[in-house]
């Protein structure tokens, strides 16, 4: 018998239906692709965690669950700008309203840092120790150095970071303690932050609302402007960095540079009229030894009639002014600064006239304690010896492996053909213990080479075993020899391990 559907009850039938519904098409839009990013949040979604019987694994599918959730970008866009249009709030995890306005990072650190709650004095010293080792290290080697550092938003505007975040005035900012320990150095040292003081009353230097973690185009320049004093004193063959060079235009963003979020505002760019530089080249890159290749750039502007290299170790602070050198330097290369254990690697890879490195007042208190060990740092010393070469007592070595060429017997090879922009001998020392700590140099028509760096110091200490590793630019290796040595300091000897004569395949 056939039973009629009581009409009172259709209207929870579709009540039930559409929450269904509701529930089932949320996983069945489920982003299952991986490596995905969510555009408001700025950040990695989960990805599947791999199975094992653990609460671990629960807590990795439930946050897959969350992050990856049909419709999730969707909600969030809607929730934030709802509550930006209706109540003036942001709703984000990055960013953060201040005073007229102004936005702001909202990371803890960067707040802390304000608030004047994180300086590590301890960490701050070790920093200091490196910049004064390195210093030494190149001024050894007849290169000049120079440390920059790039005052944050909330530094040169405080005025405009949120009233309800108070700082303690008794403790010392991260900039002040800085500034005191590097004014008891010699290492030439730039902070900017009473220039750009003086300067912000004319123009605007950090943008009010876009990529408020970094400084715009007009501070970047008053930056750079310092730096090009200090070349211009060192080098009087490197053209000085003129505005006239440049157009200073506006570009219109509608969205902040790191999350999702709906703004509007012009922002400072400076082009370089006459730019001569060329394309930017991968040289190196694939081929390098680095924690990171973020950040990498190198160029070569042959109408550029000095010979002058450039090595810049650098943070996103640096990261798109190379063209405030482009038309000045022979070459230029930019490192990311967290190679800091490959100073010395990359000082003997490119032969530079000029380091400079470079570091954000924000990482200081927050990055780089995570990233950037200086404790117990140290450089292999420049050869100190006097060229000649004195009875072997027993020292040896032997190759791990090689790249770039290949080693046969006394000679290096090289193939025309081969892409590869390095070649690299990777090998272990032996020497008698009686000669002491005993170094490894290479020398070329033009250089001579320290062959170990802190990373690799720090691995030979891992291991109980003395490498060396030997990396040369394959196009400065037109010399017929190259030499390769060791060095006791505890004797003053040099001993000849091998004589390399260079050839090539064909």
């Amino acid at each position: 018998m056939k039973k009629n559907i009581d009409k009172n009850s259709i209207p929870q039938i579709v009540f039930i239906t559409v929450f269904c519904v509701l529930l089932i098409l949320p996983v069945c839009f489920m982003n299952l692709k991986k490596n995905q990013t969510s555009e408001y949040e700025n950040k990695m979604l989960e990805e599947w965690p791999e199975f094992e019987f653990s609460e671990d694994f629960m807590k990795g599918v439930y946050n897959y669950v969350n992050d990856r959730i049909g419709f999730r970008e969707s909600s969030i866009a809607i929730y934030t700008e709802a509550n930006n249009s209706l109540f003036g709030a942001m709703v984000n995890p990055l960013f953060m309203w201040g005073e007229d306005g102004h936005i702001y990072y909202k990371d803890k650190d960067y707040i802390a840092a304000y608030q004047r709650l994180n300086t590590d004095k301890e960490y701050i010293d070790s920093m200091v120790s490196f910049l004064e080792k390195t210093n030494e290290y190149l001024a050894s080697k007849d290169i000049k150095f120079l440390y920059f550092v790039c005052p944050d938003k909330k530094t040169i505007y405080p005025e405009y970071f949120p009233k309800t975040v108070h700082v303690n005035e008794q403790n010392e900012s991260v900039l002040d303690y800085l500034d005191e320990r590097m004014a008891s150095t010699d290492v030439e040292y730039i902070d900017p932050k009473i220039y750009l003081e003086a300067a912000k009353g004319n123009a605007l230097l950090y943008n009010k609302l876009y990529d408020v973690t970094h400084w715009n185009d007009r501070g970047a320049f008053i930056g750079h402007a310092l730096i090009d004093e200090r070349i211009r004193k060192w080098f009087d063959d490197v053209p000085p960095l003129s505005e006239s060079d440049f157009d200073l235009n506006t570009v219109h963003v509608d969205s902040l540079d790191n999350a999702k979020f709906s703004i509007d505002e012009d922002v400072p760019l400076y082009s370089l009229r006459d730019d001569m530089s060329g394309d930017y080249t991968e040289l190196l890159k694939p081929d390098m030894d680095c924690s990171t290749d973020t950040f990498y750039t190198h160029h070569i502007n042959e109408n550029v009639e000095n010979n002058r290299r450039l090595l810049v170790f650098t943070d996103s602070y640096f990261q798109s002014y190379q063209k405030f050198y482009d038309n000045r330097f022979k070459e230029v290369y930019f490192v990311h600064r967290q190679n800091s254990d490959y100073v010395q690697y990359f000082v003997n890879l490119t032969f530079p006239d000029m380091v400079i490195f470079e570091t954000a007042e924000r990482s200081i208190s927050s990055e780089m304690p995570l990233t950037s060990d200086f404790t117990g740092y140290r450089y292999e010393p420049p050869y100190k010896g006097d060229g000649e070469y004195s009875e072997d007592p027993g020292v040896s070595y032997d190759v791990i492996k090689t790249s770039g060429g290949r080693v046969e017997d006394d000679k290096i090879i090289l193939d025309p053909d081969d892409t590869t922009s390095i070649f690299r001998i990777d090998a272990v020392l032996n020497a008698p213990e009686e000669l002491g700590t005993v170094d490894v140099y290479a020398k070329t028509d033009d250089e001579c080479i320290e062959t170990e760096y802190f990373k690799l110091f720090k691995q030979s200490e891992e291991d109980g075993v003395d490498y060396f590793s030997l990396s040369i630019q394959r196009r400065f290796m037109v010399q017929s020899q190259i030499q390769l040595f060791a060095y006791s300091e505890k004797t003053g000897k040099t001993y000849l391990l091998e004589t390399f004569e260079v050839a090539y395949d064909g």
